[in-house]
């Protein structure tokens, strides 16, 4: 059940012209990529605004005069992801009787449905972690086997856990009481994406190495992300692979390349 108050959406749209995609299809903006007529922006926004649980939606970057009505505050992208996630997380804890939860969602998931996104928030508005405090952060992940069987002709990247083969998300559900931990946590892994010593300085050599080997079990990240955010931090299994179905190359954009290739239906709502 939704606690009282307007649960707000950030919806993280930087980037700008930088984004190799926006370059290579010639728009301001990797939200404003075209598909079906619609830009990619605009499936996010709409989902978010048909889905029963969002009450008030924060668009963090550039519209271009796009997308009215369809947000209620615009705040401009930072420099870095943290930075324009630390403007959206402002805006969004700032607005009247928000909601100690905040939903955060790229701009780059056009497949997202309404449907999902309500889904996704009732069931992670209701996981605990395992000291059985409400989940501060709550991070979906989809398997191999529904993310092909749902977007075949999109190649993934999976994390091979003794679980099973998943995929992140780009949707996650947060509590105000973890952002003071949770930016400089974002900011390290980001920082340290590419560096294998540093990401084993930040989730631990032991963590690293089972990650790297296959050995690696949810519990066990849920359990070290938790530690490192002194707050119970859980992901949240999926069959709605339009969560993480982001568009980030110009394969991800069926028709619109290549005539050959494969048209990839926009999923929608019934």
């Amino acid at each position: 059940m939704q606690e009282p108050g307007k649960r707000v959406a950030i919806v993280l749209a930087g980037g700008g012209s930088s984004d190799r995609l926006a370059r290579t299809l010639g728009v301001p903006s990797k939200a404003l990529v075209p598909l079906g007529g619609r830009a990619l922006g605009e499936y996010v926004l709409a989902a978010l605004r048909e889905s029963g649980v969002i009450d008030r939606v924060v668009y963090v970057g550039e519209t271009h005069g796009q997308f009215e009505g369809l947000y209620d505050v615009n705040v401009p992208a930072g420099n870095r992801l943290v930075d324009s996630l630390a403007l959206g997380l402002g805006a969004a804890l700032a607005e009247p009787d928000a909601t100690d939860d905040v939903l955060l969602v790229t701009a780059d998931i056009p497949w997202l449905t309404s449907a999902a996104v309500a889904r996704f928030v009732g069931a992670a508005s209701e996981l605990v972690g395992a000291d059985g405090r409400k989940a501060q952060v709550v991070y979906p992940v989809v398997s191999e086997a529904d993310a092909t069987a749902q977007f075949p002709q999109q190649k993934r990247t999976y994390a091979n856990l003794a679980d099973g083969r998943f995929t992140g998300g780009n949707i996650v559900l947060l509590r105000r009481d973890v952002v003071p931990a949770l930016l400089p946590f974002i900011d390290r892994l980001f920082r340290g994406r590419k560096n294998p010593f540093a990401l084993a300085n930040i989730v631990g050599l032991g963590t690293l190495l089972q990650l790297l080997s296959g050995q690696a079990r949810i519990a066990r990240l849920e359990a070290r992300v938790s530690a490192l955010l002194a707050a119970p931090a859980r992901a949240l299994p999926t069959s709605d692979a339009c969560v993480a179905a982001d568009v980030d190359d110009p394969a991800h954009l069926p028709g619109t390349i290549s005539p050959e290739m494969p048209v990839l239906a926009l999923r929608r709502d019934p």
